[in-house]
């Protein structure tokens, strides 16, 4: 066997053994910078919020790990200790960065993040992403093969 022979194997038992690991290790992952609606982002202060959307319609306060909602035409903005902690759009509007948004078709959702996590929760089902450097995730809800919303969720 040549040089070039034993290099193109070396090549190819690479690929077969990291080809399922990639796979699985993704799995209805994200990156944390895709943990955002309608260019709100997790953390974001209350200021940075009302600088970047304006006034709300509607401020409500909460009583639980969520204390304060904004309300906007397109978005829900929820805080805790003055940083956002939620987020939520059924709005054609409420984008995440790479542009998914209420209304688009969920083949749309698996090519822009492949696999989701499908969690069957109290109130439905959802497919899921979660962040992999932040205690959030996108959830995601559907009607037959198009999004209805898309909420971030954190864990307390």
């Amino acid at each position: 066997m040549g040089a070039a022979e034993v290099r193109g194997m070396r090549v190819l038992w690479l690929c077969l053994l990291l080809a399922p690991a990639s796979a699985l290790a993704f799995e209805g992952e994200v990156a944390g910078s895709e943990i955002s609606l309608g260019g709100i982002a997790v953390g974001a202060t209350t200021s940075e919020v009302t600088k970047t959307l304006g006034k709300p319609l509607r401020q409500q306060p909460q009583t639980d790990f969520i204390d304060l909602d904004y309300h906007y035409p397109n978005l829900q903005v929820s805080f805790s200790d003055g940083v956002v902690a939620g987020l939520y759009s059924d709005h054609r509007k409420g984008c995440t960065p790479m542009r998914l948004c209420p209304g688009d078709r969920l083949d749309k959702m698996r090519s822009l993040y492949g696999a989701p996590i499908v969690a069957n929760r109290e109130t439905g089902q959802f497919y899921e992403y979660y962040a992999t450097d932040v205690h959030c995730w996108l959830k995601i809800a559907a009607e037959g093969e198009k999004i209805k919303s898309i909420a971030v969720a954190c864990q307390p």
